[in-house]
């Protein structure tokens, strides 16, 4: 079996190092490859005449630079004649009018992981008809898409893990009571004021939006940005990591949900889908900032109790929550 993978820019593997650089993409290829599909790789940001303006976004059908790289990606689907067309969206530069035209060459897949109405752009949600599936993180996105005029729309999720890079370290001491990381946006910010006002001590890892400032009650536990390895050695050092699921998420599924558990972490969280993981079994949710310094509190206390946990939600996640195993389920469904 052939795929075309059609991606935002990513780094590329360096040949020395086995492990991939820190770009779902990237895993998606070792799954891909793990799974013995020959892949090849159209990365439609990458300039060809110059780099992508607001212009050139907002009127893609009258770019020059955009209908170079749609006949890039025609021209190589129909060199390659794949099996399947894999469609990482994310970044404008694909038309719908591209879409059309490779549909006709070989079923075309979406991946899009956030709700479509508010956050997919213009292009994409035209494309909507074209697609032979969209696969989603998350069950809402599913009917979104489908509302929008979508052939058929699955919730896989199509979040998960590559083990050889989220994994745990017995080497490593468990010297973070709790952490956060992730976007510290607005309303984010809000609730990890709340917890830190119940005396969470929580160290918080993120990244801040543009024209957004850090909270000053946040201020002492903040500890910087974080990004590629640094999330796993904070995951391995740490006895509790919170996952605070994206407001447009109604059942979990976004990468953080896969990775804690892959550290063997005990993940703490406040909405989660039980076919994921099994509630106070898996992992540990909450549903209020009291509710949430009382199972701290809890797990903090009694160390074996969140071994057990945590263990086995990291078992759960080599089980069923690695991309092959992802990819593997989505080829039999197709």
């Amino acid at each position: 079996m052939k795929i075309l993978l059609l991606t935002p820019v990513h780094p590329l593997l360096p040949k020395k190092n086995p492990l991939p650089q820190f770009q779902t993409q990237n895993y998606w290829l070792i799954a891909l490859k793990k799974l013995k599909l020959k892949t090849k790789v159209f990365r439609y940001t990458d300039k060809i005449f110059y780099p992508a303006t607001k212009l050139d976004r907002k009127f893609p059908l009258f770019s020059l630079e955009f209908s170079q790289r749609a006949k890039i990606a025609v021209n190589l689907a129909e060199k390659f004649k794949p099996d399947y067309i894999f469609y990482s969206a994310g970044e404008s530069g694909i038309t719908s009018l591209t879409i059309k035209k490779l549909s006709q060459i070989a079923p075309v897949i979406l991946f899009h992981g956030t709700e479509p109405n508010k956050y997919a752009n213009l292009e994409d949600k035209k494309s909507a008809p074209f697609f032979n599936l969209i696969v989603t993180n998350d069950p809402q996105h599913t009917k979104n898409w489908l509302d929008l005029g979508a052939r058929k729309s699955i919730c896989l999720p199509f979040s998960a893990v590559d083990p050889k890079v989220f994994k745990p370290d017995k080497n490593k001491k468990k010297s973070i009571d709790i952490n956060f990381v992730g976007s510290l946006f607005p309303q984010r910010q809000n609730t990890l004021k709340k917890l830190i006002n119940q005396a969470i001590n929580l160290k918080i890892w993120g990244w801040l939006p543009p024209k957004t400032k850090l909270l000053q009650s946040l201020k002492a536990h903040y500890q910087g940005e974080a990004w590629g390895n640094q999330v796993v050695n904070i995951y391995q050092r740490s006895k509790i990591a919170l996952n605070l699921v994206p407001d447009h998420m109604t059942d979990g599924g976004n990468l953080r949900t896969f990775e804690i558990p892959a550290t063997n972490c005990l993940q703490l969280i406040d909405k989660i889908n039980p076919s994921y993981y099994l509630p106070n079994k898996e992992i540990v949710v909450f549903n209020s900032p009291q509710d949430a310094k009382k199972k701290v509190d809890f797990y903090l206390k009694f160390n074996q109790k969140r071994y057990l946990i945590s263990k086995k939600g990291y078992q759960k996640t080599i089980k069923n929550h690695t991309f092959a195993k992802r990819f593997k389920k989505l080829f039999n469904y197709v």
